[in-house]
């Protein structure tokens, strides 16, 4: 009984320790104005696009331009931007060595104009003072911003999603109880000026990457330069593979297994061990009728305790219902089944899929 309460006990207390203080953009002002270029790579965006662009066009802040990257749709992605009167840029055909996302950004910076690079997801939405708050950490920090977005999940099938938004939060390792500095950087929104976008060596120096901002975090940090995360809770915010489960299920499996191979030791550690603790708990959940009445108590209360814990964790990042929290022994099941399907599409085949390419990758995470 004691083995399995101290077991227990260190597994629930790894999930605190991985994400104790969770950032978000406070910050208010900023003290002067900034020329901000918005980029959006897109490729297939066209509904994504009837929601990102009206909450760009209504910032509180005026901004310098906005950028819509088509990168080689097959949808009304074109047409949409151009309705909402923004810049258009259809770069030359994907060049051998370089993945979409990074071609579609390089290309969307060379057309820039303005002092303060923002790249965005084209599946984002952004409160009215997002962009401000934005510049205003810039101005407080300098160097990158980064963001992870705040996920929206609506329907059931979506909050299928709350762990891998918890590890993702966790894998940057900036959130843990000992503060240390990010691992690199967040894909959907990533904030940094002209001057050392380009002496970092900008998207041309990470053209390969699967996981292009966070190797451009690393990229940053190993220059020297400062490197802040934020949640985007009550600034910017997603809602992923509302399609339904199959999509859900292809992205996450899309990188997944690459990110985990990119995670700091200390905060894999952490996070393998709390998911460790999650699945023992799916596992022996049903065989608790037949254990003595003290390893009920001991497995039901850590069964409630990994509830209370995930929809506390949940809050700066993700919508999330107390109810959905106590079903996460499906979601950490559904976490295995995700997790070793990514590893041998990104690691064993070497191949993934996505948005109608196929990506091949080394065990570097690159093409």
């Amino acid at each position: 009984m004691f083995s399995t309460l101290l077991y227990l006990s260190i597994m629930w207390l790894c999930g605190w320790f991985m994400l104790w203080n969770i950032r978000t953009l406070n910050a208010k002002g900023p003290h002067e104005p900034h020329s901000v270029s918005v980029i959006i790579p897109a490729r297939n965006e066209e509904a994504n696009l009837k929601n990102l662009l009206p909450t760009l066009s209504n910032q509180s802040i005026k901004l310098h331009e906005v950028i819509v990257v088509n990168d080689d749709s097959e949808d009304r992605t074109e047409e949409v931007a151009r309705e909402f009167g923004v810049t258009v840029v259809k770069p030359e055909r994907l060049p051998a060595g370089w993945l979409g996302k990074p071609w579609a950004c390089w290309n969307g910076a060379k057309h820039a104009t303005g002092s303060l690079l923002l790249f965005l997801d084209a599946d984002l939405e952004i409160e009215r003072d997002g962009i401000e708050r934005l510049c205003a950490e810039w101005e407080r920090s300098g160097g990158l911003i980064s963001v992870q977005p705040f996920h929206q999940m609506k329907s059931t099938g979506e909050k299928l999603s709350s762990l891998f938004n918890i590890i993702v939060m966790a894998a940057m390792q900036c959130f843990t109880l000992f503060r240390n500095k990010p691992a690199g950087a967040f894909g959907p929104c990533l904030m940094i000026d002209r001057k050392t976008y380009t002496e970092i060596g900008g998207h041309e120096g990470i053209r390969h990457q699967v996981l292009e901002h966070m190797e451009m975090g690393r990229v940053a940090l190993n220059q020297d330069v400062n490197v802040t995360c934020f949640s985007g809770y009550k600034a910017v915010y997603f809602r992923m593979y509302a399609e339904g489960l199959s999509a859900l299920f292809s992205g996450w499996c899309k990188s997944f297994a690459l990110g985990s191979a990119k995670t700091p030791l200390m905060p894999l550690v952490l996070t393998v061990a709390w998911i460790t603790g999650g699945i023992s708990l799916a596992i022996q959940l049903p065989f608790l009728m037949v254990q003595d009445i003290s390893e009920i108590v001991i497995w039901g209360t850590f069964y409630l305790l990994y509830a209370v814990q995930i929809k506390t964790l949940m809050r700066r990042i993700g919508t999330d219902t107390f109810l959905s929290a106590l079903s996460h022994p499906v979601h950490f099941l559904f976490f295995s089944v995700v997790y070793i399907w990514s590893f041998i599409l990104s690691v064993i085949k070497k191949e993934v899929k996505w948005k109608g390419r196929e990506i091949s990758v080394s065990e570097k995470g690159d093409v």
